[in-house]
């Protein structure tokens, strides 16, 4: 069955949650494989409210209210977007302004009780079994795994490897006896790196990117613009 995303209801009693970084990744993940929507239905109840999807729901609700120019910088982070050429972009941003004029998804509406509902909540969200990362690793290649919702680093295994590593999110995991940025690299203690990795981490979480990062621990630290004063004045403009 197909219904207007705008007569769905969140549940309000979900029990899954997301955080910001997942739940961007969420989005570029379905806006640059709007098929899956189709053979992946949303599960709701007599009344529209959402027993299983309710992340998905949520998402295309917010694509349905936000710009083209609001998809294209969240799109911009992801890997899979910065490969694509500009008619593959371009195809993508016109299917989703298509779709918000007419915003139908595929649904199935459930006749359960009430208690038959709460299980299917929990059942939906609760995961069985585990993947055999081996095999996930033969497959495919970590920056597509990540796209596909895993977090970043799936494979380190620290059994393998006494050197102490940290995820960090958005990247690869690096070994942390040195930090290296450019041509530079400076020799770090473990204490310094987790303190930069989890102000990093809270960043992420915070506003959602990366970029920005390190100009947010410069002005933290009271870091002034003083050499800024000889640069030129460029000014970026967003393109109309």
């Amino acid at each position: 069955m197909k219904k207007d995303i705008k007569e769905l209801s969140i549940n309000p009693i979900n029990p899954r949650r997301i955080v910001l970084g997942q739940k961007r990744r969420l989005q570029q993940s379905i806006m640059l494989f709007p098929k899956m929507l189709t053979y992946r239905d949303i599960i709701v109840n007599k009344e529209n409210v959402v027993l299983a999807g309710n992340q998905r729901t949520t998402i295309l609700k917010e694509i349905l209210t936000s710009t083209p120019m609001d998809w294209m910088v969240i799109l911009q982070e992801n890997e899979k977007w910065q490969e694509m050429t500009e008619k593959q972009r371009d195809a993508i941003i016109e299917y989703w302004k298509v779709w918000v004029e007419n915003p139908i998804i595929d649904v199935t509406v459930a006749d359960l009780t009430e208690e038959e509902e709460k299980e299917l909540i929990i059942k939906d969200n609760n995961e069985f079994g585990e993947f055999n990362y081996e095999k996930l690793q033969q497959i495919y290649d970590e920056i597509n795994l990540v796209n596909f919702g895993f977090d970043e680093g799936l494979f380190y295994n620290p059994d393998d490897d006494d050197t102490v590593m940290t995820k960090i999110k958005g990247s690869t995991p690096k070994k942390i006896n040195m930090l290296t940025f450019g041509k530079n690299v400076v020799s770090v203690t473990k204490e310094e790196y987790d303190t930069l990795v989890n102000r990093y981490n809270d960043y992420v979480d915070e506003t959602g990117v990366n970029f920005g990062f390190v100009k947010s621990l410069l002005e933290s630290s009271g870091v002034d613009d003083a050499n800024d004063s000889d640069n030129d004045d460029t000014v970026f403009e967003m393109p109309q």
